[in-house]
């Protein structure tokens, strides 16, 4: 049980599409200077970012990620400055539905 305990204490606390504590290993399209604030941004406005990790490295450093990712995908660090986000959840989803008419 107390390994069940330390398990759940040990889980990424997203806050929408952000978190502290966390990394997405890999990807990297580029990295830019700028607050934790800006990171989620400049992916944003960046056209094959789908993610981001923002670290305190050289005052602030933000590396933007690409490819299909999701929240499950980021993995817990022990740096609690450090920010992860992704800019849309890729989880694999029902494809949409559509109409014939006839």
């Amino acid at each position: 049980m107390n390994s069940m305990i330390l398990a759940l204490a040990n889980r990424i606390r997203w806050q929408g599409n952000w978190a502290f504590s966390c990394d997405f290993p890999g990807n990297d399209i580029n990295d830019v200077h700028g607050s934790s604030e800006e990171c989620g941004e400049e992916c944003s406005r960046t056209p094959e970012c789908t993610h981001f990790t923002w670290t305190a490295w050289q005052d602030g450093t933000c590396w933007l990620k690409k490819g299909v990712v999701s929240k499950s995908q980021a993995i817990q660090i022990a740096d609690k400055t450090q920010v992860c986000g992704i800019i849309s959840d890729s989880e694999p989803s029902d494809p949409p539905l559509t109409s014939t008419s006839g």
